[in-house]
């Protein structure tokens, strides 16, 4: 036993002077857990003599990695997208903007009928049992918008919503969430229908009703470009109207953040709608938004677009949000077959029998050029047709569109434009085939 004990601590002895010579340096303290410690928090000289990384060395392990990963993954989208447990590719690059919600959230909804259709899915009205409030659900396809290549398109929309939502005539959303085939959002929901509907049935409005609806939308827009935002798809239809018919900005699909005096070269919106400088693939801003505008300032006090040189030559008016490509073919076209009817948009016949006032709007508004065009809500207060026109009222909504349009249209009736879809639930769309 002796002999045994003593070749044993032998070999021991012997083993650390070889590691002890073959090293340069005895080795026997290099498992001490405070060594190691030590050696983590002082890999650098920088880092030993910075007051962060003093605070960190007396800080346990543990702690230290915690603060370390909250500054290096929280701050950084790319970082903040990953989970601690595996998630599938489908669901991870709609992180973190819509988190993944269990079925506890969707049993809260009662599904009533179809709003709208759109090209990722469809709008739902909806309530919400907890709250007994209706809500507006948007349901879209994650399959579709792969395919198109719009994932980060609806996640700006969502940052886009949610920063902006708060403004009193811009539709909020509540709330948002992702499941395995589907993105939900729920957002306000706007009883009074689409502007769109409000031309289509009574041909041009009134100047005194067309004064409101055109200083709220600038003010809705004017808004967006100070908070850096350009919308870029402003059209009757992503115009509603409450209960008191104020209008509610929707649809952020094609907004991007673009700061006060950049510009961008994107083609897309709805091509009845876009600006000159968008068509002809220049740099444009901001401006942009306000010969929108325009657009629909001309519908409702004529029932009219102006002439066109997209449209001349041709009975069909484009009134579908178009992708990139499809902007860009359908524009190459026109061009080829209305060579001769490529000029600048003009106000259509019926313009004649409209105010000055009004007229010279539309003017200032249409301008080609759009360092000359009205751009903000300023401009649109000293021009001529808002003259003695408080819009400090109209923004704290003590103008009552309603009232206008009862005195107007006295047999006014609500369009009901729903789709009901009985006994719909969220298990139904999760079943639904991609078309």
């Amino acid at each position: 036993m002796g002999n045994s004990y003593n070749k044993n601590s032998q070999y021991k002895n012997q083993k650390i002077s070889t590691y002890a010579d073959r090293e340069g340096q005895v080795l026997t303290s290099q498992f001490s857990l405070s060594h190691f410690v030590g050696n983590l928090s002082g890999r650098s000289f920088v880092s030993v003599t910075s007051n962060q990384s003093v605070y960190s060395a007396s800080r346990p392990w543990s702690r230290v990695s915690r603060r370390r990963w909250n500054d290096s993954t929280l701050k950084n989208p790319l970082e903040a997208s990953k989970t601690a447990w595996p998630v599938a590719h489908k669901e991870s690059i709609f992180l973190p903007e819509f988190p993944i919600k269990t079925d506890l959230l969707q049993k809260d909804f009662q599904i009533q009928h179809t709003i709208a259709k759109g090209a990722f899915g469809d709008v739902y009205k909806v309530k919400k049992v907890s709250e007994n409030k209706e809500y507006a659900l948007k349901v879209l396809s994650k399959a579709k918008i792969v395919n198109e290549n719009a994932v980060r398109q609806v996640k700006e929309e969502a940052k886009i919503q949610t920063a902006c939502g708060h403004h009193s005539f811009i539709v909020g959303a509540a709330s948002r969430w992702q499941t395995k085939k589907r993105i939900y959002i729920v957002s306000e929901y706007i009883p009074g229908g689409e502007l769109l509907g409000l031309i289509e049935k009574y041909g041009k409005l009134p100047e005194e009703i067309v004064k409101i609806f055109v200083a709220e939308i600038a003010i809705a827009i004017d808004f967006l470009h100070n908070a850096g935002v350009i919308y870029r798809d402003l059209k009757p239809e992503n115009i509603l109207l409450d209960a008191d018919c104020h209008i509610q900005l929707i649809d952020f699909g094609l907004s991007k953040w673009l700061s006060i005096g950049s510009r961008t070269t994107t083609l897309c919106g709805t091509l009845n709608y876009m600006a000159p400088e968008v068509l002809s693939r220049e740099p444009y801003g901001h401006a942009a938004d306000w010969w929108s505008l325009g657009i629909v300032t001309c519908r409702m006090l004529t029932g009219e677009f102006p002439t066109s040189f997209v449209s001349a030559g041709s009975k069909k008016e484009h009134e579908e949000t178009t992708s990139i490509n499809d902007a860009n073919n359908e524009f190459n076209n026109s061009k080829k077959k209305n060579s001769d009817h490529f000029i600048p948009k003009t106000l259509p016949k019926s313009a004649d029998s409209i105010s000055n006032a009004a007229r010279g709007l539309l003017m200032r508004l249409l301008e080609r050029d759009p360092r000359v065009r009205m751009r903000n809500l300023r401009q649109l207060q000293q021009s001529a047709f808002y003259m003695n026109f408080d819009i400090e009222k109209l923004k704290e909504k003590k103008v009552s569109p309603k009232e206008l349009l009862e005195q107007y249209y006295p047999n006014k009736e609500d369009d009901n434009n729903a789709y009901p879809v009985p006994g719909m639930d969220f298990n139904m769309f999760e079943s639904m085939s991609i078309s």
